[in-house]
């Protein structure tokens, strides 16, 4: 990840190949549909949503984070 460069947690689970765009887009949905005093972040909704596994967004925040690099596009 270049410096000051922030990707966003779907861009992130989707280029590990642990989520595809349709999935992303229906949990963005039902975060939409949330009372904005009580919405959800995207990671436990895809968890919750049995979309992603725990490893999985522990990953991607380790990468968000900037703790660990993002693989290269295959």
């Amino acid at each position: 990840m270049s410096s000051g460069q922030r990707y966003k947690l779907g861009e992130i689970l989707i280029r590990l190949g642990v989520l595809d765009d349709e999935k992303l887009n229906k949990a963005l949905a039902l975060q939409a549909d949330q009372d904005p005093a009580e919405k959800f972040p995207i990671g436990r909704i895809l968890l919750e949503e049995g979309y992603i596994e725990p490893n999985d967004l522990i990953e991607a925040i380790k990468i968000q984070t900037g703790q660990t690099e993002l693989p290269p596009v295959k």
